[in-house]
């Protein structure tokens, strides 16, 4: 199923961790509605403004997913308003800068999160705002280690 002209329901659900451990990662009708809002309103247009693709690495959590993959209790993923993903060809800091000084007209993303795991794999998490509230425009870096997390 097409949620976007680029992205599609499946990708967005997909996940090596959900397949390895048997956990049924399907979201509801109304998550489904805000992948596809998450996909027309923020995605979309990010790749438009990067003028490259964007390879989605996780998008749709179940809380089950979430918990296996050591995602928030309060991650936009478990609702359907945030994916991370990786352009393609284009790198992570001219991507997170160029989608940082974007208007709010063009990209209202709730969060713009550049990310970093202690095995050093980097993405950017995009998040719209739940239905009906404003986006917050936060922007950040977040690196996470082991033995704690640092946020810049």
């Amino acid at each position: 199923m097409q949620l976007s002209e680029h992205f599609s329901l499946e990708e967005l659900v997909a996940s090596d961790t959900a397949k390895a451990r048997g956990i049924v990662n399907k979201p509801s009708a109304a998550i489904r509605g805000d992948l596809k809002r998450l996909c027309t309103t923020l995605l979309e247009p990010a790749r438009a403004l990067l003028k490259v693709g964007l390879r989605v690495n996780s998008g749709f959590r179940c809380p089950e997913l979430n918990a296996a993959v050591g995602g928030m209790k309060t991650s936009a993923h478990l609702t359907g308003c945030a994916a991370d993903v990786v352009p393609v060809g284009l790198s992570m800091e001219e991507a997170f800068h160029k989608l940082c000084e974007a208007p709010l007209q063009k990209l209202p993303f709730d969060q713009l999160i550049l990310e970093t795991n202690h095995r050093g794999s980097v993405w950017l998490h995009l998040a719209i705002a739940a239905e009906g509230k404003a986006p917050r425009r936060m922007a950040f870096r977040l690196t996470k280690n082991p033995n704690r997390e640092e946020v810049s």
